[in-house]
């Protein structure tokens, strides 16, 4: 009987391995996406997933690929202290945790009506001008999702 117990614990391990890893959902590829093609204020590249979208959404950059990734960039940063302090401060989508809490980048979980959903805000600078950008609001977003939007938009580079 004793010897039957380290054959089940390895077999109970390798089984939680194998659900654990067919469980988790692959990262997109990503390519370069030209900012520029969409508008000429926007002389970046940022890495994106394969299929991703850039279109001008009324003097920003809208980079998009179906619901779950909307990245709302503009050619100005975004004061994270106000950000910080909006997010602290909304009674109706109320802030969890920040994930991410540097002086570029916020990644924070909120709770909408009992459930949770994941933003980003974060500035980049390419080239001689500060980059800022958000996640769409509207959409509810899953961890993984945000985490993407933030990792993406952080790769934003001039164009040569």
């Amino acid at each position: 009987m004793k010897n039957t117990f380290p054959a089940i614990g390895s077999f109970v391990i390798a089984a939680l391995l194998a659900a654990a890893s067919a469980g988790a959902q692959a990262e997109p590829k990503l390519v370069p996406l030209d900012l520029s093609k969409a508008s000429a204020s926007f002389p970046v590249i940022m890495q994106a997933p394969e299929g991703a979208t850039a279109a001008d959404d009324f003097g920003n950059i809208l980079v998009k690929k179906g619901a779950n990734f909307q990245v709302e960039i503009g050619s100005s940063p975004k004061d994270m202290e106000s950000l910080k302090k909006e997010i602290k401060a909304n009674t109706l989508n109320r802030l969890k945790s920040f994930l991410v809490e540097t002086p570029a980048a916020l990644l924070y979980e909120s709770t909408l009506m009992g459930k949770s959903e994941f933003h980003f805000a974060a500035n980049v600078k390419a080239g001689g001008t500060t980059f800022g950008a958000e996640d769409t609001k509207g959409p509810v977003y899953a961890r993984a999702d945000a985490e993407l939007m933030l990792k993406c938009f952080q790769t934003l580079t001039a164009k040569k």
